[in-house]
């Protein structure tokens, strides 16, 4: 595929909907394990962080900087919906990981020798992610929490695909960070 094909899949992805919350009580253990997701170290509020610094700075490469911002964004919506998840199973959304460590803005990795380098980081961070949502669906009792990790689980897939295909377009940039 090229990059106006994964445009367009990025776009079709985004107009399917998250399934809503129904019928969550209260659980504080499976709770807890979220937060790795929603604020731990390698996380959606690092991912988005990370990608917003890479866009800001990818500037002489438009067609990168331009799937940075959109993925970044479809991040935001992940952050969100996992805060909606913790608020549901009775916990505050707090920048904290499982055990309760704070964010820390050293979790953002801003220096890379070259795009390619960057790129592969972007793609290992989202397998990560896939992994541990799917972690997390296996262990969820809850139909529709497991829905809308599920959901998530698709974007952060179409994450990979796009990365790896800017990867391989630009693996000979000479590009500096």
């Amino acid at each position: 595929m090229n990059s106006q094909d994964f445009s367009f899949v990025f776009k079709e992805m985004s107009k399917i909907p998250y399934p809503e919350l129904v019928n969550v009580v209260p659980d504080e253990k499976f709770g807890k394990l979220v937060y790795d997701a929603y604020a731990g170290g390698k996380s959606e509020l690092t991912t988005i962080l990370s990608y917003v610094f890479q866009y800001l700075t990818s500037e002489e490469l438009a067609e990168v900087a331009t799937f940075l911002k959109m993925i970044s964004k479809q991040e935001m919506k992940h952050l969100e919906l996992l805060g909606e998840i913790l608020v549901s199973l009775g916990l505050k959304p707090y920048y904290m990981s499982t055990y309760g460590n704070k964010w820390c803005s050293d979790n953002v990795k801003t220096k890379f020798n070259n795009l390619k380098e960057m790129l592969l980081n972007n793609i290992e961070s989202e397998k990560e992610a896939i992994n541990g949502y799917k972690h997390l669906i296996s262990i969820c009792t809850n139909e529709s929490i497991r829905a809308v990790l599920a959901r998530i689980v698709m974007d952060e897939e179409n994450h990979v695909q796009i990365f790896e295909m800017l990867k391989n377009k630009y693996a000979d940039c000479k590009c500096e960070d």
